[in-house]
Order: structure tokens, then C-alpha cells, then sequence
């Protein structure tokens, strides 16, 4: 008999590469960063920055003077692309802290209650096991 699939069914479906799906996502990330870079821009470019930025330090002015909406679009593009960088980075890391935290918590709380009960478990065992061992030897006892 002729072992070669069907036409159309699922094994004769050629299944993409995994290096292809790697590259796919990559475009993808890339095309999504490049339009939210984008959309900041245009947000930026479309507001009135009519104040001027100072940075004081301890009452001294460090810096003043930086006036946002005088910025050429150049400037006003990379300033957009640190700020979805940072939103971006903070995405990554506020969630990554939390997981960090609460996984920190909860092996305090099992080492905690753990630990005690554990312990307490042992002792138990250990005090009861002579009961234990008479309650299997009846058990062999009777069914033999």
C-alpha cells in the first residue's frame, strides 16, 4: 500500500519552522514598539508645552530652561522613545517584583506553619509508632 497521506489532512499540512515562528514574533514586537514610539510622538507633538522645564535640587537650580515645545521632531521621537522604553521596562518589572514578593512571602509562611507542623508530625510518628506497628501485625494476623 502507498503510506503517503492524504491531500488536506493535517499530516500532509507542511508545519512552519519554530526558528520562522521566532522571527515572526520578533517583527511583531518590533512593529508594535515602533507604533506605540509613533503614537507618543504624535502625542507629544500635538500638545502645547507651554512652560518651560527646572529641575531644582535642595532650592538650586540644576537645570531650567528646557522649553518641550521648542524641541525639533527629532528630539521630540527619541524623547517618546525613552519614555515607552521606561513604560516599557516598568511593565516588565513592577509584575516581575510582585511575583519575587509574594513567592518570598508565602515560602516565609510555609517555613512558618511548615516547619512546626512537620516537626510536631514527626514527633507524633515517632511517639505512636510502636501503636502503628501493633496495628499491622494484628492486621497480618488476621488476614493470614
Amino acid at each position: 500500500m502507498n503510506d503517503t497521506p492524504l491531500a488536506g489532512t493535517a499530516a500532509s499540512v507542511p508545519r512552519p519552522r519554530r526558528g520562522t515562528r521566532r522571527v515572526a514574533r520578533l517583527l511583531l514586537l518590533l512593529v508594535l514598539g515602533l507604533a506605540a514610539i509613533a503614537a507618543v510622538a504624535l502625542a507629544l507633538h500635538g500638545l502645547d508645552f507651554a512652560a518651560p522645564v527646572h529641575v531644582v535640587i535642595d532650592g538650586e537650580e540644576v537645570f531650567g530652561g528646557l522649553d518641550l515645545g521648542t524641541l525639533p521632531p527629532a528630539q521630540k521621537v527619541a524623547m517618546s522613545t525613552v519614555v515607552v522604553l521606561a513604560l516599557l521596562s516598568a511593565l516588565v518589572i513592577v509584575p516581575v517584583a510582585l511575583v519575587v514578593g509574594v513567592l518570598a512571602l508565602a515560602l516565609i509562611v510555609l517555613m512558618i506553619v511548615g516547619l512546626p507542623v512537620l516537626a510536631v508530625l514527626s514527633v507524633a510518628a515517632l511517639l505512636l509508632s510502636p501503636l502503628i506497628l501493633l496495628a499491622w501485625l494484628l492486621w497480618k494476623a488476621i488476614a493470614s
